[in-house]
This record gives C-alpha cells, sequence and structure tokens, in this order.
C-alpha cells in the first residue's frame, strides 16, 4: 500500500473481520502507529485489546510485494520453535485488498538504541551466537520460500543490474545511472572472481539458513535472548552473509574493530570454518556497492511516487566515489 488505511478504518475492519476472536467489542480496543515513517518496506500498528498486544504488519510503499506479507507470516511459522522472531498468530489475504498479519508485539530494546555501556564484549560475543543459530536452522530448498539461493552471487548481479537500469531511466538522475553502467563490467568480474571460493565452503559445510535482513536495526534485545524482526525474505548459502550485514549496520560504533574481531572469534568458535574470514571480507564488498546502488534506487523511487523533483546531487556523487573506491579495493 502506498498509505496506509487511517485508524479509523482499520478498527472497524479489526470489528467486522473479528480475528482470532478477539475483537468482539471496541470496548477496551487502541491502535497506535508504532512505525510512523511516511517512506517505509511496512506499516505496523500496535493493537490492544485488554491485555493482549498484537501488532497488525502490512506492506508499505518503500519495496518488496504484498504477497511478501504472507511469505513472511509462512516463514515465521516455520521457525517458531528456534525462537528467533516473534511469533505470528493470523494471516489474512483481504486487509483492504492485500496480505496482513498479526504477530507477537516484542518487549525490549533494539539493538541501535541500546545504551553504550551496554555494548559490551559479551553482547557482541552473544549476538555472533545468536546468528549462529539461525544459520543452523535446519531446511530443504522447498521448505521455505526462498526466492533466490546464495550459493553464487548472481542474485545480486541481477539486482544491481535492475536498479542501475532504473536509475538510468530516470532523466534527473540519468548521468549517475549511465556512469555505474559503465562499472557494472568490474564489478561483475569482482564477483565472478569471489564465486569459486564461496562455492567450495558451500560444498565443504553444507549450505547456511539465512535471514537476510540482520542488521542491527532489526535486533531487538528481549528477556529471554534476542529476536530479529522483518523476516520476509530468507536464503540459504553463504554462511558469512548475515555477519557481514550485521558487522556493516554497527561499524559507526566505537572500537568498531575490536568488536568486529570479538564477533567473528566467538561465531568460529561456534563454527569452525577455513576461509571464512576470507569469504566474509567478500560479503562486507558485496553487501557495500549494493547499500550503494541501493541507497539511490530507493531515492529514485521515492521521488517518482510523491512526484517531488530530485535534489540529493551531492549524496548520488557521493555514491558514485563510494563505488569507485570500491572497485580499487581487494577484499582479502
Amino acid at each position: 500500500m502506498e498509505r496506509a488505511p487511517e485508524k479509523k478504518e482499520i478498527r472497524e475492519w479489526l470489528l467486522r473481520v473479528n480475528p482470532l476472536g478477539l475483537f468482539a467489542s471496541d470496548e477496551d480496543l487502541a491502535i497506535q502507529d508504532i512505525d510512523p515513517k511516511p517512506w517505509s518496506g511496512h506499516f505496523n500498528f500496535l493493537i490492544s485489546t485488554g491485555e493482549r498486544k498484537m501488532v497488525l504488519r502490512f506492506k508499505g510503499p518503500e519495496w518488496g510485494t504484498p504477497g511478501g506479507v504472507s511469505e513472511e507470516f509462512i516463514v515465521l511459522s516455520k521457525v517458531e520453535p528456534f525462537a528467533v522472531g516473534p511469533k505470528v498468530f493470523f494471516h489474512t489475504d483481504d486487509f483492504f485488498g492485500e496480505p496482513a498479519v498479526l504477530m507477537e508485539y516484542l518487549s525490549g530494546v533494539l539493538a541501535t538504541d541500546m545504551p553504550t555501556a551496554e555494548k559490551t564484549e559479551i553482547l557482541w560475543q552473544d549476538i555472533a551466537r545468536f546468528i549462529v543459530r539461525i544459520n543452523e536452522i535446519p531446511f530443504s530448498e522447498d521448505s521455505f520460500p526462498f526466492r533466490e539461493p546464495m550459493t553464487d552471487y548472481e542474485k545480486h548481479k541481477k539486482a544491481w543490474t535492475e536498479r542501475v537500469r532504473a536509475i538510468a531511466g530516470y532523466s534527473e538522475t540519468r548521468k549517475y545511472g549511465e556512469e555505474i553502467t559503465r562499472m557494472l563490467p568490474v564489478l561483475f568480474k569482482r564477483l565472478d572472481d569471489f564465486t569459486p571460493l564461496l562455492q567450495r565452503m558451500v560444498e565443504k559445510h553444507g549450505a547456511s539458513f539465512i535471514f537476510e535482513s540482520a542488521h542491527a536495526g532489526h535486533l531487538m534485545k528481549v528477556s529471554d535472548g534476542f529476536r530479529f524482526l522483518n523476516w520476509e525474505q530468507v536464503s540459504f548459502g553463504d554462511p558469512s552473509f548475515m555477519l557481514a550485514v550485521f558487522l556493516i549496520s554497527i561499524r559507526g560504533e566505537p572500537d568498531f574493530e575490536h568488536s568486529k574481531e570479538t564477533m567473528l572469534r566467538a561465531y568460529l568458535s561456534e563454527r569452525p570454518m577455513g576461509d571464512f574470514e576470507t569469504v566474509l571480507l567478500r560479503r562486507v564488498w558485496e553487501r557495500n556497492v549494493s547499500n550503494a546502488i541501493y541507497s539511490l534506487w530507493t531515492s529514485v523511487r521515492q521521488i517518482q511516487m510523491t512526484g517531488q523533483v530530485f535534489r540529493d546531487h551531492a549524496g548520488a556523487e557521493e555514491k558514485i566515489l563510494k563505488l569507485k573506491k570500491l572497485i580499487r579495493e581487494i577484499p582479502e
């Protein structure tokens, strides 16, 4: 949805559909927008009735498809025994014409909001072990709504190509898209060079379960450990992917290099793998390229959907310079 329904409309829908039999009366029904950003991948509303609290979640305008919400319901249902995400209670395909889910409201603190004093070696070690727990979730290729595997880097080549084409297709950002297009062969060659080692690692140790949105902004510390939020996309393959995503998301932390080494040691103490650090550094490189392209692409999508004029030329130039720098880097 481009815009969320009004709270009054949500209230009327809950009373009419009465999911889980909890909404026969609106006497103690409260609705709160807990993710009020106008430009987001999902809308999230806290639904309270009596002592019961749940999150009503449905697609927002930024990315993804309505069907992704249904896939998230399936994924969370399957990983519930491992206590790695919120529980899900209800799914519908027709919340104002689109899928929606009622899921557990988690009480805790996001990793990005934790006080610096609590970001200790023990915390980073515990998070690394939590990532291991997810990587070791058993699966078969048809047991989850996986999209594309990460047993190579082809998925990212496709994403870069599609997003750069969109950037070049918009008049205000055409020059940036064309410049990145000229970089793509070199960037693709780097991924091709990375592929054999990744495939040998997956062949030797087996493919890992991957939760794709494993950054600090989606990690919540709760009373009995941790939970990740936003389970719409899962994959399998590269054991370093989740750790790479998380490390990039905390690179602004004080003494980041020490925190990175702490997490790497903790991860490998649970899952010893030769060449893991090299594969991790290469995955960090790929994620940095992907994030630079994604950031510019989302800016284009946002202005196209809102009818605004593109003004962040300084930001676009910064992304171009970052990509040029990444081309010069050899992550080994």
